[in-house]
C-alpha cells in the first residue's frame, strides 16, 4: 500500500509540474468544489452565529498539494463561484453575503496562499508542517474576526469570545490532521526524484 501511495504523489507532482492549462483549471475547480463540499459539514453552535465547518480542512490542504498560487486561485474559484449563485457555502447558501461569516470565507484566499508559501520553503518536519497549517488558520481568523466585528458592531472582547475562542480546539485538531497527512503524504515521494 505504501508504495501505491508513493507511486500516486510521485505522479501527482510531476503532473503538477507539466500540467496544461486546461488541466491546471480543471483540478482548481474540484479543489472548490471539494471546498464547498466541505462547507456542508457544519454544526452550530447556540452562542455564536458562526458554524464549525469542515472548509478549513481543505483549505489549508489545498495550500499544499496545489502550492500557494494555485491553492489560493482555487479558493478564489470557490468564493467566485458562492457570489455567482453555486450554493456551496455553509449550509447551501450563495450569494455576497452580508452574513458573520464571509470574512472567514474571504481568509480563505491569503491562508491557502499562505500555507503554501511556507511549504514550499521546504518543511523539514512534522512541526514545521503544523505550524504552517496554524498560521494558516490565524489569517483565516483575522478576516473572519474582523467582518464579524464591522457587521455586527462587537467589541474586540465580543469578538474573540463568538468569532474565534469557540473554534480553537475543532480548528487545531484540523491543522494536526492536514498537517500529518500532508507530511505523510509528501514524506513518501523521494523529491529528488521529480
Amino acid at each position: 500500500m505504501e508504495s501505491i501511495v508513493k507511486r500516486w504523489i510521485f505522479d501527482f507532482l510531476k503532473w503538477k509540474q507539466k500540467a496544461r492549462l486546461l488541466e491546471k483549471i480543471v483540478v482548481l475547480f474540484i479543489f472548490a468544489l471539494l471546498t464547498g463540499v466541505s462547507a456542508q459539514i457544519f454544526i452550530k453552535l447556540p452562542f455564536t452565529p458562526v458554524p464549525i465547518t469542515g472548509q478549513v480542512f481543505m483549505v489549508l490542504l489545498s495550500g499544499v498539494l496545489l502550492g500557494k498560487k494555485h491553492g489560493c486561485l482555487s479558493q478564489m474559484i470557490y468564493i467566485v463561484g458562492g457570489i455567482a449563485g453555486i450554493p456551496w457555502f455553509s449550509g447551501g447558501k450563495s450569494g455576497f453575503l452580508f452574513i458573520p461569516t464571509f470574512g472567514y470565507i474571504i481568509g480563505f484566499v491569503p491562508a491557502a496562499w499562505i500555507v503554501g508559501y511556507l511549504y514550499e520553503r521546504n518543511v523539514r518536519n512534522i512541526r514545521e508542517c503544523i505550524f504552517a497549517m496554524l498560521v494558516g488558520i490565524a489569517i483565516i481568523y483575522l478576516f473572519g474576526a474582523a467582518w464579524f466585528s464591522l457587521l455586527l458592531g462587537t467589541n474586540l472582547e465580543e469578538t474573540i469570545k463568538m468569532a474565534v475562542v469557540p473554534f480553537i480546539p475543532f480548528d487545531i485538531l484540523k491543522a494536526y490532521l492536514a498537517g500529518y497527512f500532508a507530511f505523510y503524504l509528501f514524506s513518501k515521494t523521494d523529491q529528488n526524484m521529480l
